[in-house]
């Protein structure tokens, strides 16, 4: 029997432990008051923050800092009275009626379980229990300070080469690239970034990462007003391999859950879920036309999948057992050709052709066209140049690295 928990009530779960049957008669654990921090935080952040954030504060209303959570929005009704769930406006506004609710807006409504926690919380005092030591809020206003270099995972140029765009922590920074001086710092809910791609015309651009084991976003940037466009809640774990259709309509990403998604720019909706990969998905990249989606992840593939009917087609790769060794982690394709490049855990940069000309047999490795000199370690990053005459791949293995053009 499968049992679906809703956000609020795993978290529930793990913050009290699972007891016995004497253990909860003798500790009550589920008699306990709601903790705001380990249990009402959880189901904002994976439902409403990506709309109500300082990066984009839909109807004045901000849920990342609690003296705003409770104050409310531009309607100038309190958003949570404390003691009082029924002259909340927040209850009022997630609690369905005929099936829907304002909020989330153009979503489903919030499971019964989790309206049912969070008007238990308002009524017991909507007190907020978080840590002194927890993690700290960051904005435009109190943007992280550094006191080590960051890690960083992802860089892009703009298509005009004038804006370079570095992951941080909690927020993308534009670089003017000529002189090496800062030009905005993009400042969203996700603490780890993960990838970033400008997109084709250079006005926007697509960031993946998320709450590590907690939330993954897809963050949607305006360059030129560096304003936080679209912000969409992605499974319950950081999301990787961002990547945009040629026409700028959608982007893909890739899962912990082992799932290629892709959704729409404009409204966030999803309009791409495949599940044919057996583990995490690391990276993703169109076909030339936006016809196919090619995938790649630690399950040593690379999958082609058909993007109108969400049809996983073939794999790209050998799938003889034994042949491919790791993870792949990275994919880039040829600016004008159906060719690709892929590297990962073995070293060893591979050009693949994404469509097969000769019939699939077990064993072969068709689609292969090329196979570069290993490299030290494992390869973590791949690119081809705009011209498509070079490719360039990072390595690294014990804090020692390689780059190879």
């Amino acid at each position: 029997m499968l049992l679906r928990l809703s956000t609020g009530i795993l978290m529930a779960l793990l913050a009290t432990g699972f007891a016995t049957a004497d253990d909860q008669k003798a500790d009550k654990p589920f008699d306990q008051p709601i903790s705001y921090y380990k249990q009402i935080r959880p189901i904002f952040q994976a439902h409403c923050q990506g709309c109500h954030q300082p990066a984009k504060a839909r109807g004045d209303y901000v849920m990342t800092t609690f003296d705003r959570l409770l104050k409310g929005g531009s309607s100038g009704l309190e958003a949570i009275i404390p003691g009082n769930p029924d002259e909340s406006n927040l209850v009022y506004m997630i609690t369905p009626e005929d099936g829907k609710a304002q909020m989330p807006e153009g979503k489903k409504p919030l499971a019964e379980s989790d309206i049912e926690l969070i008007k238990r919380w308002i009524a017991e005092g909507a007190k907020d229990d978080t840590p002194a030591n927890a993690v700290a809020r960051y904005d435009l206003n109190h943007p992280p300070i550094y006191t080590r270099p960051p890690v960083v995972t992802s860089l892009d140029f703009s298509p005009d080469g004038k804006l370079l765009a570095v992951s941080g922590f909690h927020e993308v920074l534009l670089v003017d690239p000529k002189n090496g001086q800062l030009v905005a710092r993009l400042i969203g809910l996700s603490e780890r970034i993960q990838s970033l791609r400008f997109s084709p015309d250079g006005k926007s651009l697509a960031v993946s990462g998320g709450l590590p084991g907690r939330m993954g976003e897809v963050q949607i940037w305006d360059v030129a007003k560096r304003r936080l466009r679209l912000s969409v809640p992605v499974t319950y774990d950081t999301i990787y391999g961002i990547s945009w259709s040629p026409d700028g309509s959608r982007v893909a990403f890739g899962c912990s859950d082992n799932t290629v998604r892709a959704i729409d720019v404009q409204t966030g909706d999803e309009v791409l879920f495949m599940g044919s990969h057996t583990d995490w998905v690391l990276d993703t990249e169109f076909s030339v036309d936006g016809s196919h989606l090619v995938s790649v992840g630690r399950d040593m593939t690379a999958k082609l999948t058909e993007v109108a009917t969400q049809r996983f087609v073939d794999n790209i790769t050998s799938i003889t057992p034994g042949v491919l060794r790791g993870g792949i982690q990275s994919v880039a394709r040829h600016p004008k050709r159906d060719e690709i490049v892929v590297g990962g855990s073995d070293g060893v940069v591979k050009v693949y052709r994404i469509h097969r000309l000769t019939k699939r047999v077990i064993g072969d490795d068709a689609n292969l066209i090329r196979r570069m000199p290993p490299m030290r370690g494992r390869v973590f990053s791949v690119a081809v140049s705009r011209d498509g005459s070079r490719i360039a791949a990072g390595s690294s293995l014990d804090g020692a690295g390689e780059l190879h053009i």
